[in-house]
């Protein structure tokens, strides 16, 4: 006489058991001297993706100097989703930002940030290939810390960040793109590159003393290469 031990459910028994992805190391680097003898230790970078299970693509980014500096991203993209009313010709971005813990941003510095980033998208998505289509961006600022937390810095800090993060969402949504965009900041000014640095899609500048244009940008240039790899890396 069998005897069948119900104390448990037993599995097949051919069954396999789990194997996960590894996990996707983080950049990290070393900062170089800032000019005034002072180093800011070590960057580090974190992405993951498709983490929003009811957008089409989702990104979260993790960004940290290896000072004070700390800044928590999170992407999603709806579309393309069908628009009603008169026919258009290409697909209609919106990108709407939102600071999911403290509100430190008021709301003319949110709409300059969301017009920005919708220029610098509009200018990097394939918005011929979805006509009559909508694509909705939603950004949600987790955290955001600052040594110094002026409005202008906080900004400035945020912005590549959520450059590389929709970028980041756009890839998981399938939705064609001419090249991955990313950027670099300098002081407070922002500057928005693709193809390895050869066009601008978007200039942010708080500074009003900006006396050489061309050294801004080459510096921004520096950091968005660094910014591109990170993405490649974590793409491959």
């Amino acid at each position: 006489m069998s005897v069948q031990d119900r104390r448990r459910i037993l599995g097949p028994a051919e069954a396999k058991p789990l194997q996960f992805a590894a996990i996707t190391p983080v950049r990290t680097v070393e900062n170089r001297d800032d000019g005034n003898g002072n180093k800011s230790g070590k960057e580090s970078v974190f992405i993951s993706t498709d983490l929003v299970t009811n957008a089409n693509g989702s990104s979260y980014l993790e960004y940290m100097d290896g000072t004070s500096d700390q800044v928590l991203v999170m992407s999603s993209v709806f579309g393309p989703r069908p628009l009603r009313g008169s026919f258009q010709s290409k697909a209609s971005v919106s990108i709407q930002f939102k600071e999911v813990t403290l509100e430190h941003l008021n709301t003319g510095e949110i709409k300059e940030i969301c017009t920005f980033l919708t220029n610098v998208f509009n200018a990097v998505i394939n918005v011929e290939k979805y006509p009559k289509s909508g694509i909705d961006i939603f950004i949600d600022l987790i955290q955001h810390s600052n040594s110094n937390p002026t409005e202008e810095a906080n900004i400035v800090n945020i912005l590549p960040t959520c450059i590389n993060s929709i970028t980041m969402a756009l890839v998981d949504a399938g939705i064609e793109i001419i090249d991955l965009v990313s950027a670099g900041s300098k002081d407070n000014s922002v500057v928005a590159f693709i193809r390895n640095g050869h066009e601008i899609v978007g200039i942010w500048s708080d500074d009003d003393n900006v006396t050489d244009i061309s050294k801004l940008i080459e510096e921004c240039k520096a950091k968005y290469l660094v910014n591109k790899q990170t993405l490649v890396q974590y793409l491959k």
